[in-house]
């Protein structure tokens, strides 16, 4: 699965990324980086659904600038998913890609989002079982978002955890703020599984480069063994 969270305010980006990837139903890696940088731009590529996708994808995606790859990406990362799917994935697949970068023309950074699937195959069906979201509100093409929360709770998640959506995006701490959103993604169940953990790398996009930092490390969580988050007194934990 993975999570990906993000927000743009005026002088950066910022995604946050698990490490947990799956292979044949249990967890086979915890230190995956699932945000990669594109090579000599401001900028990265991550999606959820196969651990691996974002990173094949990462190399063959064509582009002079971030704005020039913004103006194809669409078509590039559909061709790219369904030739990944067919070849990789027995024509089952479904992910959410990311793309988050500087746009250098108007000088802002930017987020934008695509969600994909092979219609009608037993993964895009699981995924929309499971999603807590209207159709509406799917990026079925490339669409540029302030804020990006993926897999994303429910209202009452939210509310139980008292997290803050309606927080000045040009005040709050990224790390704090993001990883708040990670932790009640990592204590949603998928097909009976909880597929968010590992660890939490910080991508921080500005007009002088890309800095990823390890924020976070759930050491419970090892290769091999089944994903069981702790419980989380909410009113602590904020508190803290």
């Amino acid at each position: 699965m993975s999570a990906i969270n993000g927000f743009v305010r005026s002088d950066a980006a910022f995604l946050l990324t698990d490490g947990l990837s799956y292979f044949e139903g249990g967890p086979d890696d915890v230190n995956l980086n699932k945000a990669h940088r594109l090579y000599r731009l401001n900028a990265v590529v991550a999606a959820t659904g196969p651990a691996q996708f974002a990173g094949w994808l990462w190399g063959r995606l064509a582009y002079r600038s971030f704005d020039s790859l913004i103006e194809t990406a669409e078509a590039q990362i559909i061709h790219h998913f369904e030739r990944y799917a067919r070849e990789y994935r027995d024509g089952d697949a479904a992910s959410c890609v990311v793309l988050a970068g500087w746009h250098e023309r108007e000088g802002r950074p930017a987020i934008y989002s695509i969600e994909l699937e092979t219609a009608g195959t037993p993964k895009a069906l699981l995924v929309r079982q499971n999603a807590e979201f209207a159709e509406k509100h799917v990026a079925a093409s490339l669409t540029e978002l302030p804020i990006i929360s993926m897999p994303p709770p429910s209202r009452e998640e939210f509310q139980a955890a008292g997290y803050d959506l309606l927080a000045d995006l040009e005040k709050v701490d990224p790390e704090s703020y993001l990883l708040h959103c990670m932790e009640i993604q990592r204590r949603k169940r998928f097909d009976g599984r909880h597929v968010v953990g590992g660890h939490a790398v910080l991508t921080t996009i500005t007009a002088s480069g890309v800095v990823q930092r390890l924020v976070h490390v759930w050491p419970e969580d090892q290769p091999g063994k089944r994903i069981e988050p702790k419980a989380i007194d909410w009113a602590a934990y904020r508190a803290a």
